[in-house]
């Protein structure tokens, strides 16, 4: 997939190599659009879809794949659950969530996922972005 380069990518590929990265924003901003151009061999879970919603309940994923992309997984018991995920795989592949909730959210997070993540909040393009043409 060849997008824009946003002002965020260079910092989450380096994070994304050691823990989860929580990436939040408003709404298309391309938060998901930018977790989708880390690595082509991604899988993606959105809440939203009733098959995908399935497969994040059943944790039934392809373990081979490089990246794995969870959307809008704010709209359930998501921490417990990233937490077990993360904790029970034994070599876990990168993983990014996304959604557009509000950051506040994300601090709530407490002990449940402390040490296991890097949050970044997309913003809306900016001038540079725009002229990078």
């Amino acid at each position: 997939m060849v997008g824009m380069k946003r002002y965020l990518e260079e910092f989450i590929r380096k994070d994304l190599k050691r823990k989860i990265v929580l990436l939040t924003g408003p709404r298309q901003t391309g938060k998901t659009t930018l977790s989708k151009m880390l690595d082509p061999g991604f899988d993606c879970f959105n809440y939203d879809n009733a098959e995908h919603r399935l497969s994040l309940l059943e944790k039934s994923w392809d373990r081979s794949r490089p990246l794995v992309l969870f959307d809008e997984l704010h709209k359930m018991n998501w921490k417990s659950w990233l937490k077990g995920v993360y904790g029970t795989e034994t070599i876990p592949p990168a993983l990014v969530v996304t959604g557009s909730a509000k950051p506040d959210v994300h601090k709530k997070v407490g002990d449940s996922l402390a040490g296991r993540f890097f949050e970044f909040r997309l913003h809306p393009l900016d001038l540079k972005e725009i002229k990078q043409e």
